[in-house]
């Protein structure tokens, strides 16, 4: 039977991650201590608007009050309200796009009531950004990377979130870190990734990470999420700087399988195969693509990579084999793989290996080298193993 080669759905390291979607360690608490008011009061629509923007809050600018005598309409918080349930909605569905562009603007509406005449609280405001750029980053997404304007403007707006953390920490040195901080600045490092700044998106992952694991004197930290390293080592590796890029991929799988992940831990391995390959160590890279798939056969980017890998080394039958495992025994297939500018430029093979791949594809076909043509005319910060 065919094998389930994706388990990671929306937030496969195999492929692009969606910013707006991506599941980070969130705290979870009930309504602040110093919020106050009745049912169905103040409170009550205060929450619906930090509960739409995923969750409560756990207690980051507790005491920063509004400073407003006037305040927003149950109707208008269950407008924006709405706005937040658009960004949840399937992207894939009829209209997704206006539904968007609709939650943005309605979204900005209200990010400029809130921060003008309101003069709501900060939490309110970051809440406010925060979905946003969410909305900014899934419009992106839609067009498949063709509109890196909004990127860049869910960019702007997650820089106003985290210049709202920062200023609290500043005038409140003694408080604890809280989760959503390290979150914003992953957050920030996707939508930097849409724009191809990697060095900018290494900065913010790095930062994120460095805030995660246990701080001097303390033997346990928040814990680092595993796939911020796969995406930090992404960034690495259109950086070309391929061992710190491994050693993320090594640290991302060895924490997905002390939580019995291995499916994720066999994901996390590949990357780390296809860097190895890209920094031309074949040899390891090709004995680690050869292990994964005797461990976990269901993953079908290292069977194509091993088609591609056995035909430039002669060993057609070994080609032929890996390949028609990959298109007929695992439910994801390899249709994909025949797309050169999908190899090239979303999945984002290393160009040596990408070669070797349409050199395998013109076997029957007598195809030209149309996706060695397109590596070699991209850039070389402009490819990763990521997308």
């Amino acid at each position: 039977g065919a094998v389930d080669a994706w388990a990671f759905s929306e937030v496969s390291v195999l492929l692009a991650p969606r910013a707006s979607r991506l599941p980070l360690p969130s705290a979870t608490s009930g309504p602040p201590a110093s919020a106050s008011g009745e049912a169905g009061g103040p409170l009550g629509r205060r929450e619906l608007l930090l509960g739409a923007a995923a969750g409560p809050a756990s207690g980051w600018l507790l005491g920063a009050g509004r400073a407003s005598a006037e305040e927003p309409s149950q109707a208008e918080f269950l407008v924006i309200a709405g706005a937040f349930a658009e960004l949840d909605s399937d992207p894939d569905r009829a209209g997704a796009r206006e539904a968007l562009e609709g939650a943005e603007a309605t979204l900005g509406e209200a990010i400029d009531r809130f921060e003008g005449p309101l003069n709501r609280s900060q939490e309110e405001r970051a809440a406010l950004r925060l979905g946003r750029a969410r909305a900014r980053v899934l419009q992106n997404d839609l067009a498949r990377g063709t509109r890196p304007e909004k990127a860049a403007l869910a960019v702007e707006d997650l820089d106003v979130v985290v210049g709202i953390m920062e200023d609290d920490f500043k005038r409140n040195p003694g408080k604890a870190l809280y989760s959503e901080y390290p979150d914003a600045l992953v957050r920030r490092g996707l939508a930097k990734e849409e724009l191809k700044e990697w060095q900018g998106a290494v900065d913010d992952y790095s930062r994120a990470i460095a805030m995660w694991r246990p701080r001097e004197g303390e033997e346990v930290g928040m814990g680092v999420n595993p796939l911020v390293l796969n995406f930090r080592g992404n960034a690495l590796s259109q950086l070309r700087q391929f061992e710190p890029a491994v050693l993320d991929y090594e640290e991302a799988a060895a924490m997905f399988r002390t939580d019995g992940l291995l499916r994720e831990a066999s994901i996390s391995l590949s990357n780390a195969a296809l860097a190895l390959y890209g920094s031309d160590r074949e040899d390891e890279a090709v004995i680690l693509m050869q292990d994964i798939v005797r461990k976990d056969p269901g993953i079908t980017d290292m069977h194509v990579a091993l088609a591609a890998v056995s035909w430039g080394a002669g060993k057609v039958g070994k080609a032929e084999s890996e390949w028609q495992f990959a298109c007929e025994r695992i439910n994801t297939g390899c249709q994909a793989y025949k797309d050169a500018d999908w190899v090239a430029n979303i999945r984002r093979w290393p160009p040596n290996l990408a070669a070797k791949l349409q050199n395998f594809l013109s076997r029957s076909s007598g195809a030209d080298t149309l996706l060695a043509e397109v590596v070699e005319a991209r850039t070389p910060d402009a490819w990763s193993f990521l997308r």
